[in-house]
């Protein structure tokens, strides 16, 4: 149901009452003034004819009509009393009720005394009034009543009308233009003519339409960068695991056993670990490079880099020699060595080293050392696990490690990955 049917139908019954209740109240009161003013009417015309009688002529009133044509009454004459004056002669005006009279008409007489000179009632001057005047002036009365009460309702409902349509148009234009916004007709803007809250509500919907176009562009353009950001990121982990983990699943060497602990930042840096085929079968090679650049570009760079030039002096790169046991470090970063037996870190002379069955090396990255600021935390951290664990073998050694990184990186946001390389010599 429409607003403008809503307001009519609940303000309709409420005019037409009232309507009803005034107009009912003005036809009593308009009935009683009119019945009063023929009653004074008739009251003032009968005590003026009988002042006027002279009680020495009262036998010969000759000027009734005259009198009757002045005071306009319907007629006018004397009732004498014939024998001597009664003290129940009434001395006051009376009235009569409103009667019927032979001919069908209806009227009131009203009575005055006639008074001699000695102070007694000689007769009574009558007068009568046609009632049906009363009945056709209410008529006259109760039709500009009716004239005016539906003159009014006419007036109040055509303005009931107007007012309906002022508020509806602006409502329906709103409710289309909210329906526009459901439908993701963001930005336009709404122009509606009306009362102030309507406007106010069309400049509320204005704003909440640029509010929702401004928001779902800015909700766009984050999913769009958030979906590059993340395809990037997947792309970049899963070519971090070609580069490192599916190189040490792959290897199949018994001179060493290889373990990896890595932690992804939310900015990758890739880390390339590659086992090279070695001229000599009694060698075995490591090969360790880091991209210059963080994402999937610096690791797609160090890929191409590293395919074209493996002996990269920025790279770091282990040979050893299984008859000797000799292990030899070439590069910019130096692992750590863990000698079983003496339970300590041992360093190599001259970027060669010897290392027993049983004993670890370390190789890592950069983030791990800017993760704890120096070498030396990083030294210790190994240690303290080394010391302990080191006589359970690679996997129980790397497991603690594993929970060791774990527990500092919940304290700490990384800001760059870290990978941690074990290595065990088996012979």
């Amino acid at each position: 149901m429409k607003i403008r049917t809503r307001l009519l139908l609940f303000l309709l019954p409420t005019l037409i009452g009232s309507i009803a209740l005034i107009s009912s109240l003005l036809a009593f009161n308009w009935y009683r003034e009119i019945s009063e003013g023929f009653e004074t009417r008739l009251k003032s015309a009968v005590v003026a004819a009988a002042a006027l009688i002279d009680p020495d002529k009262f036998e010969s009133v000759q000027n009734l009509q005259v009198i009757r044509d002045e005071l306009a009454i319907t007629d006018l004459y004397v009732v004498p009393i014939r024998s001597a004056p009664l003290p129940t002669i009434p001395t006051h005006v009376y009235l009569t009720k409103p009667y019927k009279t032979e001919d069908g008409s209806k009227r009131m007489t009203g009575y005055a005394p006639i008074f001699n000179q000695q102070g007694h009632v000689m007769g009574l001057m009558a007068a009568d009034v046609n009632a049906d005047l009363i009945d056709q002036k209410f008529q006259e009365s109760l039709f500009l009543i009716l004239l005016g009460a539906g003159f009014t309702f006419a007036i109040v409902v055509a303005t009931l009308y107007f007012i309906a349509n002022k508020i509806s148009h602006p409502v329906q234009k709103l409710n289309n233009s909210a329906l526009a916004i459901a439908a993701g007709q963001y930005g336009e803007s709404i122009q509606v003519n009306g009362p102030k809250e309507i406007v106010e509500l069309a400049n509320t919907l204005n704003t909440m339409s640029e509010c929702l176009h401004e928001n779902i562009n800015r909700l766009k353009e984050n999913s769009l960068l958030r979906e590059r950001m993340y395809g990037e990121y997947e792309c970049s982990t899963l070519l971090q695991h070609l580069m490192l983990q599916k190189n040490i699943d792959d290897c199949r060497s018994d001179a060493v056993a290889v373990k990896s602990i890595t932690f992804f930042s939310e900015y990758p840096r890739g880390l390339l670990l590659d086992f090279p085929k070695p001229d000599r079968k009694e060698n075995f090679l490591i090969h360790m490079a880091e991209a210059e650049e963080a994402g999937f570009e610096g690791m797609y760079q160090l890929l191409t880099q590293y395919k074209i030039s493996r002996d990269n002096p920025k790279h770091l790169s282990l040979l050893y020699n299984r008859p000797e046991s000799l292990l030899i470090c070439k590069g910019p970063q130096q692992p750590l060595f863990w000698s079983l037996d003496n339970r300590r870190f041992i360093h190599p002379l001259e970027g060669a080293i010897k290392l027993e069955s049983g004993d670890f090396f370390f190789l890592f990255n950069s983030g791990l050392i800017n993760f704890y600021k120096e070498p030396k935390a990083v030294a210790d951290l190994l240690a303290k696990v080394l010391r302990l664990f080191a006589s359970d073998g690679l996997e129980t050694t790397a497991a603690m490690l594993q929970k060791e990184l774990t527990f500092a990186t919940k304290r700490k946001e990384l800001s760059e990955d870290i990978h941690l390389l074990c290595f065990q010599v088996l012979n």
